[in-house]
């Protein structure tokens, strides 16, 4: 486990630049999303590195057995908490790590350490909110080509909505860095970072991310300035919503003319303590218009999650893995990107448009029979609610 110093040391020079130009971004959505990602695998011929916070599909783990086959190198970090609530969901996860390991994927897996008490000889693999999550998604291949989002690799995951960007160029490097910093720390060996890619395009991009053991001034500086600076619009499509700085600085905009419109998610269960209703009722009393995701059932008795993490804020778009919660912006690690592209600003608009007008509802829908993929318990403490949040 790296030091603050070493964390610091060896992320030095990530988003020094604000803007980095010269990259190629496209924005991304539900099958056109995975369809990407199945796409640059097969495109990898040197290195594929992989950062998943849950991964249990079997048929991705075919296709990355393929590329080791053919020579790829292929490296993947997870996190230890994914997958634990349900015993066949963490049974298939076991299977499919020793699968991998066994076909020379490099596979390591984020350090289990809890945020309190850590010197407690508790091991509840259910006190989830005790623990910081590698909670990033992303792809990178041959040091040159990425993606960036918020889908999972787990079975459900590919029925929920999920939004994230295809990029090359020079953030790629920064993203490349950030692999090697987060392999390196869960246990990988230490490769030497080369940066390998190179200006592919003409759109401005920075590489954001979130993490309790270096300095606050990527992911949460992002977003918390993209509001404070809004002036026209704010538009957020949400799985959580809970950070409460965040929520003020919403009120703020809001009460200098900003145009807000907030899509949140409803899934909860008697195990899933939502912290949007808190948010929303928050919301309510500050004349912030916000509605619900409209859920569509599968299997008969489970439901899909709006599980994107975007924020359009006037010209820039927000997207990747953090949540807008304490944890999403301040604990877990987490990688996002910000940009200006215009292409990306109005097909986000598009999309968060659709989904406002197709897919919402003003009152969420009631009793849904929700069964998420982490283990979690709800907080004893109600002042922890909208701190709260599962994947």
């Amino acid at each position: 486990m790296l030091n603050n110093i070493g964390i610091k040391k060896h992320l030095n020079g990530i988003n020094k630049d604000y803007y980095k130009d010269g990259n190629k971004v496209e924005f991304l959505v539900n099958e056109d999303l995975t369809a990407k990602e199945l796409d640059i695998i097969n495109q990898a011929k040197d290195t594929l590195h992989i950062a998943k916070f849950s991964f249990n599909n079997p048929l991705i783990a075919n296709l990355l057995v393929k590329k080791a086959k053919e020579g790829v190198k292929v490296r993947v970090v997870i996190d230890p908490l994914s997958s634990n609530f349900s015993p066949n969901d963490w049974n298939l996860k076991k299977y499919i790590i020793n699968y991998l390991k066994s076909n020379n994927v490099e596979v390591v897996e984020f350090p289990f350490i809890p945020l309190k008490n850590k010197n407690s000889k508790e091991n509840d693999l259910k006190d989830y909110i005790k623990y910081q999550l590698m909670h990033a998604k992303y792809i990178v291949i041959d040091g040159k080509k990425s993606v960036i989002s918020s889908l999972n690799w787990s079975n459900r995951s590919f029925k929920n909505v999920d939004a994230g960007v295809y990029v090359e160029g020079p953030v790629v490097n920064d993203l490349e860095k950030e692999f090697w910093f987060l392999f390196k720390r869960s246990g990988g060996k230490d490769y030497e970072y080369q940066p390998r890619a190179e200006v592919a395009g003409n759109s401005k991009a920075s590489l954001l991310i979130a993490d309790k053991n270096f300095p606050k001034d990527s992911y949460r500086a992002a977003v918390y300035r993209a509001v404070s600076n809004a002036q026209k619009n704010i538009f957020i499509s949400a799985f959580v919503l809970s950070d409460p700085y965040l929520i003020k600085l919403l009120i703020n905009a809001k009460n200098r003319g900003v145009d807000i419109k907030i899509i949140l998610d409803p899934n909860k269960s008697d195990t899933y303590d939502n912290p949007n209703y808190q948010t929303a009722e928050i919301l309510k009393q500050n004349k912030i218009s916000y509605r619900w995701f409209k859920p569509n059932s599968y299997h008969d008795t489970e439901f899909n999650m709006l599980h994107t993490k975007l924020m359009i804020v006037d010209n820039e778009v927000i997207i990747g893995s953090g949540n807008f919660s304490h944890k999403g912006l301040d604990v877990n690690h987490e990688v996002g990107l910000i940009t200006n592209d215009n292409e990306i600003l109005n097909k986000a608009k598009v999309f968060f448009n659709e989904v406002w007008k197709n897919n919402t509802s003003l009152e969420p829908i009631s009793n849904l029979p929700f069964t998420p993929s982490n283990p979690i318990d709800k907080p004893n403490n109600p002042s922890l609610v909208l701190n709260y949040e599962i994947s």
